[in-house]
């Protein structure tokens, strides 16, 4: 292996390290806290809802990786974010779960099978990712059928059709497969 590879391998372990570290909540909490700004013991425990006692693992943990830094100013025990990037990091942690929640909104349930030229068969389906599937595909039947009666009904185009259920969903703080199920009932107008 040359040094270039090693140096690599190095680093991945890292990030690895890193990101186990910031796989639990609570820790999460903690540092989301901390972007804000400094905190005290007594406020963190107030935003996290986190008890002293396992407060102070977390703490503990997130130290030893030199993420938190605490200091005693007016005798109170400060915490900070030592780098200051990890709320980036969070941030950027927050935009792929977006749109995830997009893709997943518009349909799009995938593993990334298809981006990486793999057929649906080579795909490997999880029970949990089979079941997003499924359920997917049932809201996806729901609203193609409320949107064919609605359109049926009031002579709109599909498109109108489609337009009227998104706009009713958004006016009523309802999911567009919870206003599709009540157009279908005869409870919405489309």
């Amino acid at each position: 292996m040359t040094e270039r590879e090693e140096f690599g391998e190095r680093v991945a372990a890292a990030e690895a390290e890193l990101f186990k570290l910031l796989a639990h909540p609570a820790r999460l909490k903690v540092l989301a806290v901390l972007a804000s700004g400094p905190a005290s013991v007594a406020e963190l425990c107030s935003a996290t809802g986190l008890k002293p006692s396992h407060l102070a693992g977390q703490l503990a943990q997130l130290r030893q990786q030199h993420l938190v830094t605490g200091r005693r100013a007016d005798g109170k025990l400060q915490y900070w974010l030592s780098v200051p990037q990890i709320a980036e990091l969070m941030s950027a942690a927050a935009a792929v779960l977006n749109a995830r929640a997009a893709a997943a909104a518009n349909g799009f349930v995938g593993s990334g099978a298809s981006e990486a030229g793999l057929g649906l068969a080579e795909a490997i389906l999880t029970d949990e990712s089979a079941a997003a599937l499924e359920e997917s595909l049932e809201r996806r039947a729901l609203i193609t059928d409320a949107v064919r009666f609605v359109s049926a009904r009031t002579g709109r185009s599909s498109e109108q059709a489609l337009l009227g259920l998104l706009t009713q969903a958004r006016e009523r703080s309802l999911t567009l497969a919870e206003v599709s199920s009540e157009a279908i009932a005869g409870h919405g107008t489309g």
